[in-house]
């Protein structure tokens, strides 16, 4: 299926970026070899951050950094190389140990930390409710919140020790807003964000910590497109009141600006980025 009005937009939002908004600053991504962790490395790179980029997959991370040095940094005018600003860490964000030696990591390769995107997640093919087995809930809870709490656990953590403030950022999604029959699990879970973020976002405010989510509806992506047949997508395109899925580089935008200082007082919140198909 193609969207036709896609072909309107520019190839990637990152030739529209503020420049220098980020210079000096250290981010984190899980899920940094995914579509919307790479986007978002590369908007965060141009505007001047060095980014630490976390998955389960090495082959993805090299893909990712390959990528980045290509298409980011050939062009950058500080003459930055991917050994100056790219860490790419393999680990099982699911586990304590690891999410607390990735954090350390980054903290010691760069000297900071100031914005953690904690986009790691996973998804399935619409299921009802009655097919849904228990195993499939541990491994969605498991990959979407625990992931979430230990990284907000170890971020706020280094944050707060280095005494500078900084953003966490959690990727919710539009089903986390709203019922998504043939998702319980994946609604749940994303639901679930929204706890961890507003009570993280009251206890870690006293040391400068932002938490936020943002909430993407169906980006146009293999894991979305995995989990609906052409016929579904086609019925949820048409529903958009812009009228097409939003595009990683749509996402990628708003995290870079709750990484910056232009979202400074903003804590708790949650972001549609959603076409308009989410009306409260």
């Amino acid at each position: 299926m193609t969207d036709q009005s896609t072909a309107q937009l520019p190839a990637s939002a990152l030739a529209l970026a503020p420049a220098n908004r980020l210079i000096g600053r250290v981010a984190l991504i899980t899920g940094g070899g995914g579509a919307i962790g790479l986007e978002t490395a590369g908007r965060l790179l141009q505007e001047g951050a060095r980014v630490s980029l976390i998955d389960i997959s090495r082959e993805a991370l090299d893909r990712a950094a390959a990528h980045l040095q290509e298409t980011i940094l050939a062009n950058d005018p500080a003459g930055r190389s991917a050994k100056d600003c790219i860490l790419t860490i393999q680990a099982d964000v699911t586990s304590e140990p690891e999410v607390a030696a990735y954090t350390e990591r980054t903290v010691s390769h760069f000297g900071r930390l100031d914005t953690a995107f904690l986009n790691a997640g996973i998804s399935y093919s619409s299921t009802s409710i009655f097919d849904t087995t228990a195993e499939s809930y541990d491994r969605i809870m498991n990959v979407n919140v625990k992931s979430a709490f230990l990284g907000i656990k170890h971020s706020a953590k280094a944050m707060r020790d280095l005494g500078n403030g900084g953003s966490i950022i959690l990727t919710s999604s539009i089903a986390g807003l709203r019922g998504t029959p043939g998702l319980i699990l994946y609604s749940g879970s994303k639901f679930a964000l929204r706890g961890l973020a507003l009570t993280a976002a009251s206890e870690l405010g006293p040391h400068g910590i932002r938490v936020n989510t943002i909430h993407p509806s169906g980006v146009d992506s293999p894991m979305f497109r995995a989990s609906w047949s052409a016929e579904k997508l086609e019925e949820l395109r048409k529903a958009m009141p812009l009228g097409r899925f939003a595009q990683v580089s749509d996402v990628s935008g708003v995290v870079a600006f709750l990484a910056s200082d232009d979202s400074r007082f903003m804590t708790g919140g949650f972001l549609k980025i959603d076409g308009g198909c989410v009306s409260f």
